[in-house]
């Protein structure tokens, strides 16, 4: 491979979509056993709080990591940006973005919307995703460089 392609390959919105597709593939998964959990441990609730936390905690954790992604692709890996202000203008943004999630999270915990439970099953599906991706990137990383070293 190039290294134009692996460029692409580890580009922020590609990582951020790989990232989203495990999301959604863990998330849907989950949401299925959580639907059969809350069935047998909080009978009383809604049908419906659980999984939506799932699926509440799955959708804030991929918006948090491609916020991330992006911002690091813009103030770290782009020359030109490395004035002051333009770092300083990002983190003021970063925790600008940060604060609306926190947010978002505190009036659906406070009004009790979802199940917490499944907001943070959803947020840990987030996390193994990017795991997840991280891994496959790093192993690609490897057969790339082995099938260079082994080039006649």
């Amino acid at each position: 491979m190039t290294g134009k392609v692996n460029t692409v390959e580890h580009s922020a919105t590609a990582v951020a979509m790989g990232v989203a597709k495990k999301t959604a593939v863990l998330t849907v998964f989950g949401t299925i056993a959580a639907v059969a959990v809350q069935m047998t441990a909080w009978p009383k609730l809604s049908p419906w709080t659980v999984p939506a936390g799932v699926l509440v905690g799955g959708g804030l954790g991929v918006l948090n990591f491609r916020w991330l992604a992006y911002a690091v692709e813009r103030v770290y890996l782009r020359q030109g940006t490395s004035s002051l202000l333009s770092n300083i203008a990002a983190a003021v943004i970063n925790v600008l973005k940060l604060s609306a999630i926190f947010v978002v999270l505190f009036i659906v915990i406070k009004n009790q919307w979802v199940h917490l439970a499944g907001l943070v099953l959803g947020l840990t599906f987030s996390f193994g995703a990017i795991l997840w991706q991280g891994y496959g990137l790093v192993t690609g990383l490897k057969e790339d460089k082995g099938q260079a070293n082994h080039k006649p």
